[in-house]
């Protein structure tokens, strides 16, 4: 469902300063365009948060729960009471244009937004291009896999734990058979974040083909948080670890903030997405115009 640490903008940038501590990390996008910045990560860390900025305060990185079957009646309430308050309608994909704007700067220093657009197909196809001034970047994801390509054509394949959780949340939720019986739901009760009451719930699906971690022999899964407004039942934000390109790094938070709901053939979507990283804002996204149901296929998602 959901990831993507500093995904959008970036054309190859060397990480400057390690996000916890000293190490040297690459991360790669989540739904836009494989980046490396040179965003620098200021601010304490707070261990269980993995919060170092100062946005999402009160968010936590999600916990896998033990592999029995469990779907809370008060999770699945929630969830029912999303779709209610969008208006749910028939969904198959949906396309939007827009522009991204990115807090890491190119080497002119430049922060100009960029012209984008984002294809959504179910729930776990995702496509993102950039258009920047050299060329088009683009990320494409379908479940396990992810890739990133620059405008020089160079395509670089995603870590597999961060591809298989989607860039964005919402679109499982609005799926008819969603969740299904292997899909555990949490209730987490409410939780304060940046001053406001949320209804926190943890979603963990296993991953395309059920395959078996070799060194649990448990089913592969992710995990995703769910933020809800308790009062207009609509998904504010969505958070999950994300790896990044390094081998079993220290997963970082990465959380995505949905806002602007407006309508689209009588359905309510959101039109604004920002993501932060271990608290720190990477890039806001602002669609002007969103198409339902224009036909995608597979092969649009795939390089």
């Amino acid at each position: 469902m959901q990831s993507f640490p500093q995904w959008f903008l970036c054309c190859n940038y060397a990480a400057s300063r390690r996000l916890h501590g000293s190490r040297r990390s690459c991360v790669l996008l989540s739904a836009a365009v494989l980046c490396l910045s040179n965003l620098p990560i200021h601010g304490l860390q707070n261990r269980f948060t993995q919060i170092i900025g100062n946005a999402d305060r009160g968010v936590v990185l999600p916990q896998s729960v033990p592999l029995v079957p469990r779907q809370d009646p008060g999770a699945l309430t929630e969830i029912q009471a999303f779709r209610s308050a969008i208006s749910l309608g028939p969904w198959k994909d949906m396309q939007g244009t827009g522009q991204l704007t990115s807090t890491a700067t190119d080497s002119s220093g430049d922060k100009s937004p960029l012209n984008s657009t984002l294809w959504i197909r179910h729930h776990h196809e995702y496509r993102l291009d950039i258009q920047k001034p050299n060329g088009t970047s683009s990320l494409r994801l379908d479940g396990s896999y992810g890739a990133a390509q620059h405008t020089d054509g160079h395509t670089k394949i995603m870590d597999a734990r961060d591809a298989v959780s989607g860039m964005f949340a919402f679109p499982a939720l609005m799926e008819a058979a969603f969740p299904d019986t292997s899909v555990m739901v949490i209730d987490r009760g409410m939780a304060i974040v940046g001053g406001t009451t949320l209804h926190r719930i943890t979603v963990e699906s296993p991953w395309p083909g059920s395959p078996v971690d070799a060194a649990t022999g448990n089913l592969m899964s992710s995990v995703v948080d769910l933020y809800f407004n308790p009062q207009t039942h609509l998904l504010m934000k969505s958070a999950s670890a994300v790896f990044g390109s390094e081998s079993n790094p220290e997963p970082m938070l990465e959380v995505v903030t949905y806002g602007e709901y407006n309508a689209v053939s009588g359905m309510l979507l959101p039109h604004s997405y920002r993501q932060t990283l271990n608290g720190q804002i990477l890039w806001t996204l602002q669609l002007n115009q969103i198409q339902l149901n224009s036909g995608l296929t597979e092969a649009d998602f795939h390089f």
